[in-house]
């Protein structure tokens, strides 16, 4: 026996059906929120929890990868965030703060090549992003491509003049190809910026000490140890004398 719906029901049944789907919706966005809350609060393993339920009736969402990717780098758990950031990467490659992240978790876990590829291709997509270049920098430092380095280091240079943390960076890449007087200039202008970092007295001590200025050398050995490198003293001991 053949079975037919009227078309009242049948309109009804609709209604129910597009009812259920909003219903889904809604509920999946508020969870979100609240993963987003549970996060924020620094509940990263709940907030998992909440955004891995989220992806179940949401699988092609890049934004709820993102946040699970979020979540686990906040946990340090460098790999499964890298992974969830590639899932991201997968629904939308355009996803420029997923690279970025991506990038971070690939530093973390010393895979540098990766790491400036993803910078790489950041700044492809944000052309203008100092950051990038800084850290894409800070890859080609670690791969031992000083030189390369430094051309990152010069482009963030230009967007952030005062930034100590660059000044320092450039002046490590310098010292690192044994170019001392531009590594001491560099060095310079980091504690001219930042006076309170016993790393910058420490190898700026080390330069002069290689540039033949051993009373120079000598103080700034004696400012990092008050500011508590450990290894300073020795060095006072030893050269100091």
């Amino acid at each position: 026996m053949q079975v037919r719906i009227s078309n009242l029901r049948l309109f009804l049944l609709v209604i129910l059906v597009i009812a259920s789907k909003n219903s889904l919706a809604q509920d999946t966005i508020t969870s979100v929120d609240y993963g987003l809350r549970l996060a924020k609060d620094k509940q990263y393993q709940q907030a998992i929890s909440v955004f891995d339920r989220c992806i179940k009736n949401y699988p092609l969402n890049p934004n709820v990868y993102f946040y699970l990717g979020n979540a686990y780098l906040d946990l340090m758990q460098f790999e499964k965030a890298a992974e969830k950031f590639s899932r991201t990467i997968f629904y939308d490659t355009a996803y420029t703060d997923a690279y970025f992240n991506r990038a971070s978790c690939y530093f973390q876990i010393k895979n540098y090549t990766l790491a400036y590829q993803d910078y790489t291709k950041v700044i492809a997509l944000e052309s203008n992003n100092a950051n990038a270049y800084y850290l894409r920098g800070n890859c080609s430092y670690k791969l031992g491509k000083f030189a390369v380095a430094l051309v990152d280091y010069e482009v963030a240079l230009k967007a952030n003049q005062n930034d100590h943390e660059l000044e320092y960076a450039m002046a490590n890449a310098y010292f690192s190809m044994e170019n001392f007087e531009k590594a001491l200039i560099h060095y310079d202008r980091a504690i001219q910026l930042k006076n309170s970092f016993s790393d910058y007295y420490f190898n700026r001590a080390i330069t002069e000490y290689n540039l033949g200025f051993p009373e120079d050398a000598c103080a700034d050995f004696s400012n990092a140890k008050d500011l508590g490198d450990v290894e300073a003293g020795g060095y006072i001991k030893e050269l100091c004398k």
